[in-house]
């Protein structure tokens, strides 16, 4: 798991399946799993926090810093304890990147993160097929806390991609 990252009140953690990502190489396939964990921050606020979206931003397509060049198969699902439902929307329509839009499906639109809420982004089967190194995974999310006024803000969640055991790249 990656230090989380915070968009105050927002936090973010990352786990990665296998715990070590690497890139495919001819005939030896890789896949790997991504599990974005979203909790309120109890460092930077102490009141519950609503949630409007969450959108995350995953580095695809043929560039030097891509996770991978086959957005279609990537699987997005999420988790979401005690009955809350989400909307995953996914959009290949960048060059160089993936979308994954999070809205939460209720009559107010809305998701409050108290101190036991979580939401976790799952993204699956994704082909390794990206140059080794770190990319950064964009998350911006739209959120008040208590009577306040919405706010989009950002953070990147960094993740590594170890070369294939050949050495090709």
């Amino acid at each position: 798991m990656t230090e989380p990252a915070v968009t105050a009140p927002l936090r973010y953690a990352l786990t990665t399946f296998p715990p070590v990502l690497t890139q495919a190489a001819p005939g030896r396939p890789c896949q790997g799993r991504l599990e974005i964990t979203v909790t309120r921050d109890p460092e930077a606020v102490r009141t519950n926090t609503g949630c409007r979206g969450i959108t995350v931003e995953v580095p695809t397509g043929n560039g030097p810093k891509a996770l991978t060049n086959r957005p279609d198969r990537i699987d997005a699902t999420y988790a979401a304890p005690r009955g809350r439902t989400w909307h995953i929307r996914k959009s290949t329509s960048h060059s160089d990147r993936t979308v994954f839009v999070c809205t939460p499906e209720n009559p107010r639109h809305e998701a409050v993160f108290d101190d036991t809420a979580t939401f976790t982004l799952i993204l699956d089967r994704i082909p390794l097929t990206g140059s080794p190194g770190t990319v950064n995974l964009r998350i911006t999310d739209e959120t008040a806390t208590g009577f306040g006024t919405y706010t989009r803000r950002g953070t990147d969640l960094p993740l590594a991609l170890r070369r294939a055991p050949d050495g090709r790249s």
